[in-house]
């Protein structure tokens, strides 16, 4: 890591964390996460003894849908906000480069995404505190889930910092990543619907649903890995020529 990316790094982490869209954020997740785990463990009360209560909290769909939601709030501000203030003239003429100032911004929104997850992680330890029963925890499974979740946060904010970069407006910018990112997410489950055998193994290879019910059983694919890593460096690079194209135009 360079010096430049380092300190453009910090200025982002501290931005973000200082703005009150991010505890609004963090209290949001806290209630949404807390209400899925507790829908979770009342299904397992029922008798349900296939999956595990981490299975099922990546499989339903509060959590699908808050992760579409919540990338394009966080990343709509990145560069729109930039522009607004006026401060991507500066970013533009001071000597560092395009790609320190966009991984800055992708690992600084990237840090905060992750801090997110932290109370989800909390979930088993107050269940096992409020029942007093000692839950066996299948660590692999887990860690694959939430490597999982690591990865699917990386591309869909890679799509949201490139939607960001494109105008100047923020709510135009969380609109196109919404719409991009829903695109992308939905488009898995045509592969219940085609017929053809190449068009249906190309749609499982983007599917998210059916790659975490996988990462959460405790099942490692490196085609999702690969997936992910590639489009995620495919929407830095295009943001980077999103980038350069206006600092030569200005």
């Amino acid at each position: 890591m360079t010096r430049a990316l380092w300190i453009l790094w910090k200025r982002e982490v501290g931005a973000i964390l200082h703005s009150p869209i991010a505890w609004v954020l963090l209290t949001c997740m806290s209630l949404i996460n807390g209400f899925s785990f507790s829908q979770c463990v009342a299904y397992l009360g029922q008798g349900v003894k296939e999956f595990t209560v981490m299975q099922i909290y990546f499989y339903i769909f509060h959590f699908w849908f808050l992760l579409i939601i919540l990338v394009p709030i966080l990343t709509m501000r990145l560069f729109s906000e930039e522009y607004k203030t006026g401060t991507i003239e500066m970013l533009l003429t001071a000597p560092v480069k395009d790609g320190d100032v966009i991984l800055a911004k992708f690992f600084g929104v990237l840090f905060f995404y992750l801090l997110l997850w932290i109370p989800s992680l909390l979930g088993l330890a107050i269940f096992q505190l409020v029942t007093h029963q000692a839950v066996p925890v299948a660590w692999i499974p887990l860690g694959f889930s939430y490597l999982m979740v690591t990865l699917v946060g990386m591309l869909y904010l890679s799509i949201g910092l490139f939607a960001s970069v494109l105008t100047r407006n923020q709510a135009v910018a969380a609109m196109i990543s919404f719409t991009m990112i829903a695109l992308l997410f939905f488009a898995g489950f045509l592969s219940y619907l085609v017929r053809d055998p190449g068009w249906r193994e190309v749609l499982n290879y983007i599917f998210t649903l059916e790659q975490m019910r996988s990462f959460s059983a405790g099942l490692f694919d490196s085609r999702p890995v690969v997936f992910y890593l590639s489009g995620t460096a495919f929407f830095l690079i295009l943001t980077r020529q999103v980038m350069t194209g206006r600092r030569l135009n200005g």
